[in-house]
């Protein structure tokens, strides 16, 4: 608010050079946001699709690996000589141990078999709470190389369920090995194939992965991105930084769908399920890894543009003085007029079309502005004259008022009492008139104008006019312009009732008020007039018209002029056939601040 403020006070060289500054500024910055927001779209769209490319191709190695897995774990379950080993119930005897070499014997088939193989072990169903069974053992290190006594429990307990539901479970990890290689190793329960529900033991085989050797390769080809592979609980399984594998990641519960992508911790991640198993291989690339390649670029576009931007807002402003000077000596010439040197004019050369044409206007302006102060001058001389005239009519009401106050003693002293009541109304009425020189007088004064007024005219038409009054005493303090009442009943006599052929007239003065508005009403039973008149007269009762009556037009002019052009006559026809005219005024008691009156004398 404060820069409008001050913008205010600018001139247009200044206004424009501004807005057409901050246009280019915008535009740059709008330039400069929508290509780096481009370049960073379909850069992260591109490593988007190149992820998804390779996790695809991982993924769909991975699952039939597994699955090769998980098929070679039920061959082992259902070959006779491991579920004859582990229903048997003989743990020492001669049986147990044909069963065991019998056992043994097919291991060493599978292990010349699958050559990643490290050992498979077939456990009997424990008989002890926590503890290790019997069990076949055979692998390429020795069980005590193998650390299986040790570690076989604690790894089963972090191990994972392979799918949603199954009881095979998955781990990756080194705890088997001394030497620290990563593994991994499938734990599949042995159930009888007899009695499916009934479980007997433990089949827990241990590989040199590929998946895991793949992975790191992956891994080790981009050394600014990472490969993982997660278990659905968020545990890295495994992942060329060592440090990792075992923890969780901070960003698990974002991965809830099957495949996606988003963006945590300055990285954006790409994830994907591995098959129907229970867990995600997941791409980590960092966003400055990312970005980085494009920033030299971004930069050299940013300097090229600021320099472009500096350039066109230098060579704008030389524009601008350019174009501006025609409009400038208007101005200039304008201030000399406002300190008053109204000869000023404006040298039309070397101005361009439109600039001419201003300068014409202006000169011409000035012109007619001399012209102009020349008319009032002699306007305000002519203003002079009537006030004077004016100040001199007010003087014959006084002498004429003075006047009528001699002939009503003499006639007091002469006994003539019709003389003297006609003299003392019309002594009422010009002291009413007078009013001390105010504009605006109280209802009860204007009703005793009225009654005065009326006496006159009985006196000379001969009782001729009736008056009711039907206005509560509780009004005669409200304001109102004075000679509003008496040219309306004068109007009413002399257009309405004197035209009649018989009968007497009548005249109902009736008052209403509406919230902070009065409704004061002046009916009459004369002649009336048609629909048409009465329109006629409401439209131009406001205009200038020599044809109309002049009482009637100054009092609706002296209310407007008062009180506001809300405020005025309104004309109808009433139920006495005659015509009501109602006059609208603010309410305003005597003594009361007039807030609504616009007149200087009141």
């Amino acid at each position: 608010m404060r820069l409008i403020g001050r913008m205010d006070a600018w001139n247009l060289k200044r206004k424009i050079t501004f807005f057409l500054t901050l246009v280019m500024l915008v535009t740059a910055i709008f330039t400069m946001l929508i290509s780096t927001i481009s370049a960073a779209y379909y850069i992260t769209k591109q490593s988007k699709d190149m992820a998804k490319s390779q996790l695809d191709t991982l993924v769909s190695y991975y699952d039939d690996t597994l699955e090769q897995y998980q098929n070679l774990a039920v061959a082992l379950v259902i070959e006779d000589s491991v579920q004859q080993y582990c229903r048997s119930t003989d743990n020492a005897g001669p049986a147990y141990m044909l069963e065991a070499r019998n056992v043994y014997n097919f291991l060493i088939n599978m292990l010349n078999v699958r050559s990643n193989l490290n050992f498979a072990v077939v456990e009997k169903q424990s008989t002890e709470e926590n503890g290790t069974g019997r069990y076949v053992y055979k692998g390429n290190s020795s069980v005590v190389d193998a650390r299986f006594d040790e570690v076989y429990h604690m790894d089963y307990q972090q191990s994972f369920p392979v799918k949603e539901g199954s009881l095979v479970r998955m781990s990756f990890g080194e705890q088997y090995f001394r030497n620290g290689e990563y593994t991994l190793t499938l734990y599949h329960p042995i159930y009888s194939t007899s009695t499916p529900d009934e479980e007997k033991g433990m089949l827990i085989m241990n590989f040199n992965d590929s998946l895991i050797d793949q992975l790191r390769r992956e891994e080790m080809q981009k050394m600014q991105s990472e490969l993982l592979l997660m278990d659905c609980s968020g545990k890295i399984a495994s992942i060329a930084n060592e440090k990792r594998i075992g923890k969780k990641v901070s960003y698990a519960e974002h991965i809830k769908n099957s495949e996606g992508s988003f963006q945590q911790e300055g990285m954006l991640i790409n994830y994907q399920k591995v098959g129907k198993w229970n867990c995600y291989l997941i791409h980590e690339i960092p966003l400055f890894e990312l970005y980085k390649g494009s920033i030299v670029v971004m930069v050299l576009m940013l300097a090229v543009t600021l320099g472009i931007t500096i350039f066109s807002i230098w060579f704008l402003r030389r524009m601008i003085n350019s174009f501006y000077e025609p409009m400038n000596q208007v101005v200039l010439a304008m201030d000399d007029v406002e300190e008053g040197t109204l000869e000023e004019r404006i040298d039309l050369k070397n101005m361009d079309v439109d600039s001419r044409k201003l300068a014409e206007g202006f000169n011409s302006m000035m012109d007619r502005i001399d012209a102009l102060v020349e008319q009032v001058k002699l306007e305000q001389h002519q203003m002079e004259q009537i006030r004077f005239n004016a100040l001199q009519a007010q003087i014959k009401p006084h002498f004429l008022y003075n006047t009528l106050e001699c002939i009503h003693w003499q006639a007091v002293v002469d006994g003539n009492d019709e003389i003297d009541v006609m003299v003392r109304a019309m002594a009422q009425f010009y002291r009413l008139c007078l009013s001390k020189g105010k504009e605006v007088i109280a209802l009860r004064d204007e009703l005793e104008h009225v009654r005065s007024y009326l006496i006159i005219q009985n006196m000379r038409y001969d009782n001729i006019i009736d008056l009711e009054e039907q206005i509560p005493e509780s009004f005669y303090q409200m304001m109102i312009p004075k000679m509003t009442l008496q040219p309306l009943v004068e109007n009413s006599i002399y257009h309405g009732i004197r035209a009649k052929k018989s009968g007497k007239g009548r005249i109902v003065l009736k008052i209403r008020r509406e919230e902070e508005d009065v409704y004061l009403s002046l009916c009459d039973n004369g002649t009336g007039m048609t629909k048409d008149v009465i329109d006629e007269m409401n439209r131009s009762i406001s205009e200038y018209d020599e044809t109309f009556g002049y009482g009637v037009r100054n009092v609706n002019r002296r209310i407007e002029l008062i009180f506001g052009k809300e405020y005025g006559l309104y004309y109808f026809r009433n139920e006495y056939c005659g015509v009501t005219v109602e006059i609208h005024l603010p309410f305003r008691n005597e003594g009361e601040e007039e807030g609504g009156c616009r007149c200087t004398s009141c």
